[in-house]
């Protein structure tokens, strides 16, 4: 699996290593400029490092090219600066868990949150790093990412698997039907019990 492929099945609305599909149908959050990232220093005309923000941008372009001790070490470069930023956080939770580093990553990960108890990106990827050690805190927290955005399809996919695990059919039901509908795609990643029977399959078998 090439790491592009890892960063896209990993993140969910990634602010800052991959995009938004995981998680829903909207643009990636961008990153903003920090007023903490503006020292008193840099105001007054001394020479300071770079902003926080520029960091990040460093930091992104380093991990989507592979280079993840690079990225790693730009993005603690960040929190040297600015000790709760939830995008550095999740991005080292992110590369960690990118190299099965899980407990690692689940600390950064609690770090993004944190700085922003409702920041989806991290919620998502410690609800994964979660499924096969901790599934009902997992559910949990999948059940969290779509109550803040009910356009999750992924992570109602997800639910539902884990769900159908604990034999909790109906719910897994509903959740697999929030999938599909929000992304037909993921129509063929369902387990077969759950799929819905096309209405022309069902009209020929009753007149049998």
């Amino acid at each position: 699996m090439s790491m592009r492929q890892i960063l896209g099945s990993l993140a969910c609305g990634a602010v800052l290593l991959t995009g938004a599909a995981a998680c829903s149908e909207e643009p990636a959050e961008k990153p903003q400029t920090s007023k903490s990232g503006n020292s008193d220093k840099a105001d007054s005309g001394t020479t300071a490092g770079p902003a926080p923000a520029d960091l990040l941008k460093l930091g992104v372009e380093q991990g989507q090219a592979g280079n993840f001790d690079a990225a790693k070490a730009t993005f603690e470069k960040v929190l040297a600066a600015d000790a709760n930023n939830k995008f550095a956080w999740f991005n080292l939770g992110f590369i960690a868990q990118s190299r099965n580093q899980a407990d690692e990553a689940i600390s950064n990960y609690d770090k993004a949150l944190a700085a922003d108890a409702s920041y989806r990106p991290a919620l998502y990827n410690k609800a994964i790093a979660l499924e096969s050690t901790e599934p009902k805190m997992s559910i949990d927290i999948y059940r969290k990412v779509v109550s803040i955005d009910n356009k999750s399809s992924t992570a109602y996919l997800r639910l539902g698997m884990l769900l159908s695990q604990s034999g909790e059919a109906a719910a897994a039901r509903d959740a697999f039907k929030a999938a599909v509908r929000l992304d037909k795609r993921l129509a063929s990643s369902v387990p077969a019990k759950y799929r819905a029977v096309p209405a022309a399959s069902s009209s020929a078998r009753a007149g049998r």
